[in-house]
């Protein structure tokens, strides 16, 4: 009889679960008479049903174990393609002790998957097998790693420094857990680390840290996106009254796409996302609306994330499109009720309700959640070929790009989706800081991308190329960017800017930056000895000169002496502003009187 089939009262399960580590236990493991139950399910009766032990080659893990993205394969370890007898009692007895520090199970699969190379290498280098783990033969491994490449999109790059540190972290979670092993001799390197090994170390590390590698979708390809997708939305009655399958899966995937655009959540808590699962409440006369979920990543239960109205728009549709699939999949329940199927019991019941389900032909038309790797594989790429994009679109940039637009909000700039992101700024944060049912990670993020917002701002005044103009902070930046020696003090250009910037507040005024500690309110960044105002602002202040000039024609009939001098005023202060941002005033002026004479005409 195999495990999977092994139904066991609470006290035969508990005689046979894989024990605590202990030395006894640990013998065992060393010897391979080690045995007992790893993964199980627990059935509404109080008995157990068992999905895999220890001595087995393949564990089986319940579909609760994984995320709302993982498919079947994503949740199976399989011990049986390491040759070696005690190469694969060490690989189990590492696995078993992380799983009892609660790590998921794409993190045990991450931590296999390193094990086997190295022990994959070890096998094929005579020298290390003869000698086991030692920091000779450490070394070695870390010189092969190092002369190691991937295959990134067709171009040919060396290992990043966070995959070799992970490979390199799982010898010293082999140390670790199987010093006992005859294999083990010695620490991998008692004087160094996974870390510096890998060049993690320093600047390095902090960038690794704080800088994400996850690209921003840049504007020309999510401008387009938005209306493509929202015509979809726009249009959902008709799409499900016609019923025409590529429609409404183009429907699906636009749903998809806004929940992973407005909320910041990764693809597995999307998927998580059950019917009518949200709920709003209003302050200072703005909705908020509340979207509850699973997110597996930080920890194992329900989360909020903060959404726009058409977020929960979305949810309906996805609810709506999902109901035949609902109904279907009630009948499957039934039927492995009935013929007491408990595994299918539990993985239909995981799934119920849910507003991503799918059919899968190629298993009889079984109901399951989307596939979070076919979302980023297939469809979203496929959005990008309606709108006719080369774009490689996928669902990890909609969470940095999330919070790219989130911190823009705040800095005054929007650029696209104002509708959208109105309610957003970076002081909605103070949400997530003080509530713990919201997302602590994206609360992070959302910070991590303000430094890296603020940086680049900063780093711009200090460019000799870039034109600001202000009060007296301005006039220093550009004093000190022109200071040669200054730059030779600091050792590099980038060095002496960090150091400068480091302690510079900044906050949009909306025509400029402010740099005051307190909350200034003079509304005027080109003259306030705090304000700095750059090429960011130059739209609104060509408004405004468009502005001031329409009033100077109205003349001293319409709005008196003393308002054409404040209108003079204006237009010299918007034409100083313009000047020092290096445009020509004269000709824009040209410009704006010819497109008006163009506006009279025409009217």
């Amino acid at each position: 009889m195999s495990s999977i089939e092994l139904i066991l009262t609470e006290a035969e399960f508990l005689t046979q679960q894989c024990p605590k580590p202990s030395n006894s236990v640990l013998e065992q493991a060393i010897d391979g008479s080690l045995t007992g139950i790893v993964t199980y399910i627990k059935l509404t009766n109080g008995e157990y049903q068992t999905l895999s032990r220890f001595e087995e080659d393949v564990w089986v893990f319940p579909a609760s174990k994984g995320t709302k993205a993982s498919k079947a394969s994503g949740l199976k370890l399989n011990f049986a393609t390491i040759s070696d007898v005690q190469m694969k009692r060490m690989a189990k007895w590492v696995t078993w002790n992380k799983m009892k520090e609660s790590l998921a199970i794409n993190s045990l699969k991450s931590t296999l998957s390193d094990l086997k190379n190295y022990f994959h290498w070890v096998l094929s280098t005579d020298t290390a097998a003869g000698h086991g783990l030692t920091a000779f033969t450490s070394n070695a491994y870390v010189k092969f790693v190092n002369t190691l490449t991937t295959n990134r999109k067709g171009e040919i790059k060396p290992l990043t420094q966070a995959t070799k540190f992970l490979k390199f972290f799982s010898l010293e979670e082999l140390y670790r857990h199987c010093k006992a092993f005859d294999f083990v001799k010695e620490h991998p390197w008692s004087e160094s680390s996974a870390n510096k090994l890998a060049g993690l170390v320093g600047e390095a590390f902090r960038e690794a840290r704080t800088k994400s590698k996850t690209p921003i979708i840049p504007d020309e390809v999510l401008r387009p996106l938005c209306q493509f997708t929202k015509s979809y939305l726009d249009r959902e009655d008709k799409i499900l009254a016609s019923a025409k399958q590529q429609e409404s899966l183009l429907l699906r995937d636009s749903c998809i796409f806004w929940l992973l655009l407005t909320t910041g959540m990764r693809i597995h808590e999307v998927l998580a996302i059950k019917r009518d699962a949200y709920r709003s409440e209003t302050r200072d006369d703005t909705t908020f609306y509340y979207i509850e979920t699973v997110s597996e990543k930080t920890h194992t239960g329900l989360s909020e994330w903060i959404a726009p109205e058409i977020a929960t728009k979305a949810i309906d549709i996805l609810g709506r499109l999902s109901t035949p699939l609902q109904e279907q999949l009630e009948r499957d329940l039934v039927k492995a009720q009935t013929s007491s199927d408990h595994a299918e019991v539990h993985r239909l019941e995981e799934i119920s309700c849910h507003i991503c389900l799918s059919k899968s032909p190629k298993k009889g038309n079984q109901i399951n959640l989307l596939s979070g790797d076919a979302i980023t594989e297939s469809r979203l790429p496929n959005l990008c070929k309606q709108i006719g994009s080369d774009w490689n679109l996928s669902t990890h940039q909609f969470r940095r790009t999330f919070a790219n637009y989130a911190v823009h909000s705040e800095l005054g700039d929007l650029r696209a989706l104002k509708d959208h992101f109105k309610h957003w700024s970076i002081t909605m944060t103070a949400l997530y800081a003080f509530n713990d049912d919201l997302d602590a990670e994206l609360f992070e993020e959302l910070l991590r991308e303000k430094y890296l917002v603020e940086e680049e701002i900063k780093q711009d005044w200090f460019e000799l190329d870039t034109p600001i103009t202000g009060g007296e902070l301005a006039q220093k930046i550009m004093q000190v960017r022109e200071d040669g020696e200054l730059i030779k003090a600091f050792g590099s250009h980038i060095a002496m800017v960090k150091a400068f910037t480091s302690s510079i507040p900044i906050r949009s005024v909306g025509i400029g930056w402010c740099t005051n500690d307190d909350e200034c309110k003079c509304g005027k960044p080109d003259s306030c000895e705090s304000g700095i105002v750059d090429k960011r602002h130059a739209p609104y202040w060509t408004g405004m000169l468009v502005q001031q000039m329409k009033l100077m024609r109205l003349g001293v009939s319409d709005i008196g002496e003393a308002g054409i001098e404040n209108v003079r005023k204006g237009m010299e202060r918007c034409e100083m502003v313009l000047t020092a941002l290096g445009f020509d005033v004269e000709a824009m002026k040209r410009e704006i009187n010819e497109r008006e004479q163009i506006e009279v005409v025409n009217v």
